[in-house]
């Protein structure tokens, strides 16, 4: 297997099991929850990706460190059945961690006081293999580059934003050669066979107008493996705007795109994607919900959103949530709806599309269905995005509205964290329904 080793610098990976599946091949072999594995078949394991990668059928030696003694144990595996291990994290020797000062970025945002995992930025091309993540390729090495392609790691999506060095730096607060290294990675691994999604976060006056029609042109054109493109605008926290954010500060550059520039992207986005039609045979090139809601454009159609190659970067949410209506609809009235109202949780940016779904489930399921806006305290009037509100904020919403006893708040999952128990502030779901009057219900 070929790639970086890790540097005598940085500590040894860790590739601690917290649990072995009764039954398993795991278990036949003796493993325990708390043992750490040191190698598979002699080759040491940097993630879980090492892991998948060497398993192979037939009898593996496993070298295994259980309370400071060696041990070798002989695992018997097939193609048809999963061993039965499971990790305490992925990444064995840690989260490669973002080296770049982004104009944008929005963990240079936070305030104070949220959730630790929230501060840390990564820039791991495994966790966007494994999760999606964007990442920008300018910390890869010839190491990287090759296990990348020997694993098929692939897709990959990847934060661009101009194709321009010079820009990309600017924008990325990095040196030219580290912008031009990512932007040749990314060449590489389409030669390679790797599927890449880009994302482009768009700046007033530094990445729109001119600079945005050449970088959409490269990328189709120039980058092989480039299987679509979406355009975001930049998320600005009120202090972030005025320079206050809790990392370097400059976001104090920063402008939010006018009504005018919104609707010349989706102007041009539209233009783009007739295009590309015809090249490709799909639109290639998609822009973000946010910019039709803010600019008060209709949607783009579903089947406009080809496969949905940018969901979670926020493009097509809003087209599938109309289409799902329907299914949304007959669960709620399967389930059971209660004496009261069911209010529909929304930021402000999605207002006019909750009011359409109320109105909607409202008249097709007979129950009495509102919108319930909350307003973003916890990072200003420029953030309106639901999945960005606080339990704090959402809390004040609901008291505002004065929801009872008998009704009900519908609350995205989209604003609580993977494990569906916490917000961005860290108020717990438990503790929001605890000081709530109303039944709340996450879907």
């Amino acid at each position: 297997m070929i790639h970086s080793r890790p540097d005598s610098k940085i500590p040894a990976p860790v590739a601690k099991v917290t649990s072995v599946a009764a039954g398993s091949a795991a278990a036949a072999a003796g493993l325990l929850p708390g043992d750490i594995i040191v190698s598979l078949a002699g080759r040491p394991l940097l993630d879980v990706l090492d892991y998948q990668f060497g398993l192979d059928s037939g009898i593996q030696e496993l070298e295994v460190e259980r309370a400071g003694e060696r041990l070798l144990l002989r695992l018997e595996t097939d193609e048809s059945a999963d061993p039965g291990i499971r990790f305490e994290t992925a990444l064995f020797d840690g989260i490669r961690r973002c080296a770049n000062r982004c104009l944008f970025c929005f963990v240079d945002q936070l305030p104070r006081g949220l959730r630790q995992t929230l501060y840390l930025k990564d820039d791991d091309y495994r966790l966007s293999f494994l999760h999606g993540n964007f990442i920008t390729l300018n910390n890869l090495g010839a190491g990287d580059l090759a296990r990348i392609g020997e694993q098929r790691l692939s897709p990959l999506h990847v934060s661009v934003h101009a194709t321009s060095p010079v820009i990309r730096a600017h924008m990325m607060g990095c040196s030219r050669y580290a912008a031009a290294s990512g932007l040749e990675a990314m060449k590489a691994l389409g030669r390679a066979g790797i599927e890449l999604h880009a994302q482009i976060v768009l700046c007033r006056g530094v990445n729109d107008g001119a600079v945005l029609k050449r970088t959409v042109a490269e990328l189709a054109h120039e980058f092989p493996g480039m299987a679509s493109v979406g355009i975001v605008p930049a998320a600005l926290a009120e202090g972030f705007v005025r320079g206050a954010g809790t990392g370097h500060g400059r976001g104090g550059l920063m402008r939010p795109l006018t009504p005018e520039g919104l609707t010349k992207v989706v102007e041009s986005v539209a233009e783009w994607q007739r295009r590309f039609r015809d090249e490709r045979g799909r639109g290639f090139v998609y822009a973000a919900d946010e910019f039709y809601l803010k600019a008060g454009l209709p949607l783009p159609a579903l089947p406009d959103y080809d496969e949905l190659p940018q969901y979670e970067n926020g493009i097509g949410i809003a087209a599938s949530f109309i289409e799902d209506l329907p299914q949304l609809g007959e669960s709620l009235y399967s389930a059971g709806l209660p004496a009261g109202r069911v209010f529909l949780l929304s930021g402000e940016l999605a207002a006019p599309l909750i009011e359409f779904a109320c109105g909607k489930l409202t008249r097709t399921t007979g129950g009495s269905f509102r919108p319930l806006v909350a307003a973003n305290r916890l990072f200003g009037p420029h953030v309106t995005v639901t999945g960005l509100l606080g339990g704090a904020d959402i809390a004040a919403a609901v008291r505002a509205a004065g929801l009872a006893e008998q009704d009900l708040l519908l609350l995205p999952a989209a604003c609580l964290e993977s494990s569906g128990e916490r917000f961005l502030d860290d108020m717990g779901l438990d503790e929001l329904r605890s000081a709530l009057a109303c039944a709340v219900r996450v879907i």
